[in-house]
């Protein structure tokens, strides 16, 4: 039977970094609050659902400092906003269909880093296509206009069957 390999997490001693880190200030971006001193630059690519149907309203692709390319980002409305979920790979276990994801982020600061910037390129992007095309409507704000609405009369219905129309059973 195989074992499994336990983590070990490492600790280089390096005097150099000590002597540094002794100064008044330490230039570690990990020791900063502010997510643009260690999180890596990103550019996102947002392809927008032309006529969602769902909830669903875009996809999204990540560079991560032009050298880590992750996709399947999807944004989502919800009661409570956008919201953004993270690629998954589904799979089959003991017959229940289960999902895990392929990519995430570490901290929270990160996610709240990545997830805000996805959102914002989303925004963006919208604000474009309006720009581009003002006067492109929703199918249902065209229906809603036109008045071809169905069920535009109140729904009537059939009067209940008579006691002549109701069929005779004889033994």
């Amino acid at each position: 039977m195989a074992t499994r390999k336990e983590n070990i997490d490492i600790e280089y001693d390096e005097p150099q970094q000590e002597a540094v880190s002794d100064a008044v200030e330490s230039n570690d971006p990990y020791e900063s609050q502010d997510p643009a001193d260690w999180v890596p630059p990103m550019t996102v690519r947002i392809y927008p659902i032309s006529k969602p149907r769902t909830k669903l309203l875009a996809t999204a692709s990540v560079n991560i400092a032009k050298s880590f390319a992750v996709q399947g980002f999807r944004i989502y409305d919800s009661k409570n906003g956008l919201f953004v979920k993270e690629p998954q790979r589904s799979y089959v276990k003991n017959g229940t269909e289960m999902t895990s994801s392929v990519f995430f982020p570490v901290t929270k600061e990160a996610r709240d880093a990545l997830y805000s910037q996805i959102l914002n390129s989303y925004e963006m992007v919208m604000e474009q296509q309006e720009r581009q095309h003002p006067n492109q409507k929703d199918e249902l704000e065209e229906l809603l206009e036109d008045g071809d609405l169905p069920f535009a009369q109140p729904y009537e219905a059939p009067p209940p069957p008579m006691d002549e129309d109701a069929p005779v059973m004889s033994m």
